[in-house]
């Protein structure tokens, strides 16, 4: 079996996103040529139906100009990887619409202009939901979103190792942190890796410095086993910068 190669953009959070450390990560993985571009995995936010108190003074932006701005951003990673086989995963984020057509807006349940895949354009993007809401690449790697959060980096990693029985290497997003932890078993080396994120790290609900990293995973599942590159993004002024295979890359 050939190498297939896997992208992983996690955590944008459209209109929340970074767009220089996605224009980054978009030149990237325009050069690694992926076979699967690995979608959503909190790409939108959709903060304006979130539980959270809103105020208009701070946070104008309604449920269309959230959508609006993820496929001004859809349309570009069409762009960087058209052949690519992309799988949508569901993320926490993205589950906050279905949670508010549930509990605030049970009436308007069922009507098909609000189902998940239309009201983003799937068709129209290459886009499909995987089955259980993962992406299984040749029994060797497992890549999903994640629901596990641990207080430092690569701690995530390890108890999401733990959850599949250091059975399969793991990429997950959700954490906004990089990370690996790596377990030898009679079987070979598993891994399992935090996948940084996409979006500005400079969040007004935050006090301080948030721990979160900048970066993109990228996978080449080989007939031997998972190499995985974790790319992180290094920021010095108002450049962002990354390398890979030698090559460096700034915006």
């Amino acid at each position: 079996m050939p190498n297939i190669k896997v992208a992983f953009p996690t955590d944008e959070h459209y209109p929340f996103e970074d767009k220089k450390a996605v224009e980054l990560a978009q030149k990237i993985v325009h050069d690694f040529k992926p076979d699967v571009l690995i979608r959503g995995s909190d790409a939108l936010d959709f903060y304006s139906v979130s539980s959270f108190l809103k105020s208009r003074k701070v946070y104008a932006k309604t449920l269309q100009d959230e959508i609006d701005a993820w496929k001004v951003g859809e349309r570009s990673w069409a762009d960087v990887a058209p052949d690519a086989d992309k799988p949508f995963l569901m993320g926490n984020h993205e589950e906050r619409l279905q949670r508010y057509l549930l509990t605030k807006a049970r009436e308007l349940e069922g009507l098909s202009v609000l189902e998940f895949e239309k009201l983003l354009d799937f068709e129209r993007f290459g886009l499909y939901t995987p089955k259980n809401n993962e992406v299984v690449v040749d029994r060797k790697l497992l890549i999903k979103h994640g629901t596990i959060v641990r207080k430092y980096s690569a701690y995530t990693a390890k108890a999401e190792l733990e959850k599949e029985m250091y059975g399969i290497t793991v990429m997950a997003g959700h954490t906004h942190r990089g990370g690996a932890h790596y377990a030898t078993t009679r079987t070979g080396v598993v891994a399992a890796y935090e996948g940084f994120c996409l979006c500005d790290i400079n969040q007004s609900y935050i006090k301080g410095t948030a721990n979160w990293q900048q970066g993109i995973l990228l996978a080449t599942v080989r007939p031997v086993g998972v190499q995985v590159d974790a790319v992180q993004f290094f920021r010095k002024g108002s450049k962002l910068y990354a390398y890979f295979r030698d090559k460096e890359y700034i915006v």
